[in-house]
């Protein structure tokens, strides 16, 4: 199978949206692994080079947080290991295509600063963002009013020391297109011109070693 969301997954996804319970689920699971599960598990053996996939658990962790059991939407990342990597979710609110660190530790952002503060990782920085921006991605927009401390008010990248979310995506409305094969093209295209960023951050940012967190991780399973 290609990994070509047929419109029978948003038809799931509907009916999931009405039927939010855990045994409807378990007695349609065949059509979720088939109409939504396989078509994200060929996608991502075709990105192979951009890291080992992890899939999301449908089931929501109720534990700490009241809400329906099951998540409404069907994910899975790539290269996560700590610095970063390459995300994908289809819901009925859209394909998000996302790349890069999300809600990085203290110490990363640390790091990231002091890269983007130095001239020519600055450059190699903005080099990276300009080619994900050319295949349609948008960087996240700066999460701070102000410059952080330690850093002048009129810094000349006072806008990328604001960030505190180093992603970059692309939400895209849903359509025909979807089930088409050129939503494949479209998926691939756009992570692997968001790789010179990933790349990056891997570089000059890394891992977070406090408290055994690894920033940006995300809770999955195979």
């Amino acid at each position: 199978m290609r990994g070509v969301w047929p419109s029978a997954a948003l038809e799931f996804l509907r009916k999931l949206e009405e039927n939010n319970d855990s045994d409807w689920f378990r007695a349609n699971r065949q059509r979720y692994d088939h109409y939504l599960l396989a078509p994200a598990r060929a996608l991502a053996e075709q990105l192979s080079e951009l890291g080992e996939p992890r899939y999301f658990r449908p089931y929501n962790d109720l534990r700490f947080r009241p809400g329906p059991p099951l998540k409404e939407h069907v994910a899975f990342a790539l290269g996560y290991g700590g610095a970063g990597g390459y995300y994908v979710q289809l819901s009925l609110d859209g394909l998000i295509v996302a790349a890069g660190l999300w809600r990085p530790a203290s110490d990363q952002l640390e790091r990231f600063r002091a890269a983007i503060d130095e001239a020519r990782t600055a450059r190699a920085f903005e080099a990276a963002v300009a080619a994900a921006e050319a295949a349609g991605l948008s960087l996240a927009d700066p999460a701070l009013k102000r410059t952080p401390r330690g850093y002048r008010a009129d810094h000349p990248r006072s806008e990328r020391l604001r960030l505190k979310e180093l992603t970059i995506r692309h939400h895209h409305r849903l359509g025909p297109w979807l089930h088409q094969p050129s939503c494949d093209a479209k998926i691939t295209s756009e992570l692997r011109c968001a790789r010179p960023l990933v790349d990056r951050l891997h570089k000059h940012v890394g891992p977070s070693s406090r408290n055994g967190r690894p920033g940006g991780q995300q809770r999955a399973s195979r």
